[in-house]
């Protein structure tokens, strides 16, 4: 096996037999611009006339075309003993089987499949001259001399057997050829399958954001009418436990023991439903994002011990013990002493409600987590805890647990919830540790200077 030298395309002359003037001018130009040198017929009749006017070294031929197809073009030229020396290049569909056989019937030497690229085009034709060069060279008897992988190889086998091998092969490539436009078309229908699925996608996209506003337009409205309710709501109970105050203190005469009692029930259901309207209405200003903070120093211990003052009668109520544990020195953070106080009242108060005997523990202290110094308002209890499955539940809104010790207690469910927004609106944060049967620890962590 020799190299092969490559062809001088100056030397060669190409004829281009094509009916689409579109599809001639690619061609033209294509094979051009490879240095051939290039003629163009519209069919195969005029081809025939400009091949005997000057003879071509090759053919580029389509097979379906007016007046005289590809196939007959061959069988004129093979037909011709001045002509039949031409190498014929078909270009073909190949979507049957057939065709190879009628290209060999015609004479054709070679054939180029659609769509073709253009490399493989030009390559295809180089190897055709080179292999016609080839055979010139060697002659009949060295047998038939082919360029392969730009390698000279000569074959010696039989006809029949090269003409079984190249129907072989070429019904295999028909059987690829086919598989291949079929995955095409299974390519292109899953396209066509995903753009819709893209389209659904979108207008579900659309609609979510159409609900999201609409969500959020009723959760303004929401908001704006709990605050408006409440207001409207905190006027007369204030009143009603204004006037109850005036008579338990017995201003405007003696009370029997009924009454007494009536109106302390009376007083004690007004303080309890307007401390309801009181985290309703704080509820509202969280969600609508309207809490304003006042910051200013905040001397924790005195702080606590006002607050543990006010609840201390409703701990004797149920005979716990409520103890204070503060470090010596005074704690001073900048923080807004009513968000506070009302945080500290909230887990007092849950405690006390919470535990049946026993005491609530309240410890007020400092140190450092993460290098930065912290303030903690912790509250223990030895209440009955928290179920494990019921722990993820505790800081939802208008969340009630139903365990034994909480089931008939009193509230809407807010005090947790609202004291977690109170202290992110701080800069600190709300944690807590509890075990079923033992009792919980609610903590308060503020940054020593709460923004």
């Amino acid at each position: 096996m020799e190299q092969a030298h490559e062809v001088q395309a100056e030397e060669y002359e190409i004829l281009i037999v094509e009916d689409s003037p579109t599809q001639a001018e690619r061609l033209r130009r294509l094979i051009q611009s490879a240095g051939y040198r290039v003629r163009v017929a519209s069919n195969g009749q005029r081809a025939l006339n400009l091949i005997r006017e000057r003879l071509p070294q090759l053919i580029v031929s389509d097979i379906v075309m007016p007046e005289m197809n590809g196939y007959d073009l061959c069988r004129a030229l093979k037909a011709e003993p001045s002509l039949a020396a031409i190498p014929v290049i078909l270009v073909t569909a190949l979507n049957d089987a057939q065709d190879i056989i009628r290209g060999i019937e015609s004479g054709a030497d070679n054939f180029i499949r659609k769509p073709y690229s253009e490399d493989y085009l030009l390559n295809r034709i180089g190897q055709v001259l080179q292999n016609q060069r080839l055979r010139q060279d060697a002659g009949p008897e060295a047998g038939i001399g082919v360029y392969l992988g730009e390698q000279k190889h000569f074959i010696t086998a039989s006809r029949q057997q090269m003409l079984d091998l190249l129907i072989s092969t070429y019904e295999q490539a028909v059987q690829v050829n086919a598989e291949l436009q079929a995955r095409e078309r299974q390519v292109v229908e899953l396209n066509i399958r995903l753009s819709h699925h893209a389209a659904e996608l979108e207008e579900q996209n659309r609609e979510i954001a159409k609900k999201n506003l609409e969500l959020a337009e009723a959760s303004r409205m929401k908001s704006a009418f709990i605050a408006n309710m409440s207001h409207e709501l905190r006027t007369p109970l204030n009143a009603i436990i204004g006037f109850t105050g005036t008579l338990l203190m017995k201003l405007p005469g003696p009370l029997t023991v009924d009454q007494d009692q009536q109106l302390t029930t009376i007083r004690t259901s007004a303080r309890h439903l307007l401390s309801l309207i009181n985290d309703l209405l704080d509820m509202a200003k969280i969600e609508a994002g309207k809490v304003t903070l006042s910051l200013a120093p905040v001397q924790c211990q005195s702080l606590l011990a006002e607050t543990l003052e006010s609840l201390r009668p409703l701990a004797a109520q149920k005979g716990l013990a409520l103890t204070m544990e503060m470090a010596a020195e005074p704690v001073v953070i900048n923080s807004d002493r009513r968000a506070l106080t009302q945080i500290v009242i909230n887990l007092v108060n849950n405690a006390i409600k919470f535990t049946d005997q026993g005491a609530v523990r309240v410890t007020l202290g400092q140190r450092v987590i993460d290098g930065a110094t912290v303030t903690e308002f912790s509250v223990a209890d030895s209440g009955a805890g928290i179920r494990a499955e019921d722990q993820s539940k505790l800081f939802e809104a208008f969340s009630q647990l139903d365990s034994t010790s909480t089931r008939n207690a009193e509230g809407a469910g807010l005090g947790l919830y609202l004291c977690r927004n109170l202290a992110g609106l701080m800069g600190g944060s709300l944690v807590f540790s509890s075990e079923y049967g033992a009792g919980s620890t609610f903590t308060l962590r503020l940054p020593a200077a709460s923004r």
